[in-house]
């Protein structure tokens, strides 16, 4: 298992993604993450037109240089691990060329993984199994278009279907391992009420990432009545079981990355010691020394 960070810390410091980046290779991260941006303008008839805009992306792909993103990070020998674009599959019009754009420019980076979820349920109007049925219908020439480009998508428990094991199961059942990965999100998975070691045992075969995120003792309240949360606390000084986390991905061999998702540079700084004695634990506990 690798460590990497996920650049959300940047917000709360207001720092570019340049800063952000050599923020998190001097904590010592070697593999970070970002939210990347794509515009859509789309047409609805000849009177209106859905415009897509952001307070907040650590990438905008319109307006990013895919070759000066890559060195830079060369320049600090880290690399990206996953890129985060986040838009709604339930309105395909607008969630597939955002994921499609997405894709292209994760494959101009030679960043292996772009990950998304479902977005929220229209609830007033639509149930679990119809949406259910859109998400599939969106996924599909996502999917395709991520194969076209070598970039493997992964899907994120965040929102009302994935946040209950039977869709994303159900989900898992539809595509194929070389076309749909799992980012599993630890303190998504609480917060919506499961016990995260026992969903991670039911999808580990198919985690290609992993977001870890502590949820403190301050957000037990919203449990079960919400689907997910943007950072949490320093690994380890939450309420998530993270050792039995890493003891699930110990024994499917996950080689992938361990994310932190936190909101500040010291807590990145706390998450990655935890998180290292964590999985040097777990390693010691499968090759003992024969003392």
């Amino acid at each position: 298992m690798k460590l990497g960070l996920n650049l959300e810390f940047a917000r709360s410091a207001e720092l570019g993604v340049a800063d952000a980046i050599k923020s998190a290779a001097d904590a010592g991260y070697r593999r970070v993450e970002a939210y990347i941006y794509t515009p859509v303008q789309q047409p609805i008839n000849s009177h209106l037109e859905v415009v897509t805009r952001t307070p907040y992306h650590h990438i905008h792909s319109s307006n990013s240089n895919a070759g000066e993103l890559r060195a830079l990070l060369e320049s600090v020998d880290c690399s990206l691990s996953a890129v985060d674009a986040h838009c709604s599959l339930l309105l395909p019009q607008v969630g597939v060329p955002f994921l499609k754009g997405a894709i292209d420019f994760a494959a101009e980076v030679q960043c292996p993984f772009v990950v998304s979820d479902e977005g929220p349920l229209a609830v007033e109007w639509m149930d679990l199994d119809r949406s259910f049925d859109v998400m599939c219908f969106a996924l599909e020439p996502v999917i395709a278009h991520a194969a076209e480009r070598s970039v493997h998508y992964a899907m994120e428990l965040h929102n009302a279907l994935t946040a209950r094991p039977e869709y994303l199961m159900k989900l898992l059942a539809r595509f194929g391992p070389a076309e749909l990965g799992v980012n599993f999100d630890t303190g998504n998975s609480f917060l919506a009420g499961n016990d995260p070691v026992d969903y991670l045992r039911q999808v580990a075969g198919r985690v290609v990432h992993v977001h870890v995120k502590d949820i403190p003792a301050s957000q037990l309240h919203e449990r079960g009545k919400v689907t997910g949360t943007r950072v949490g606390v320093a690994a380890g000084d939450g309420e998530v079981d993270l050792s039995g986390i890493v003891e699930v991905l110990r024994e499917v061999e996950y080689r992938g990355v361990l994310s932190v998702e936190c909101d500040t540079l010291d807590q990145a700084k706390r998450s990655l010691l935890y998180l290292q004695t964590l999985i040097d634990d777990s390693a010691s506990a499968e090759y003992p020394s024969g003392d």
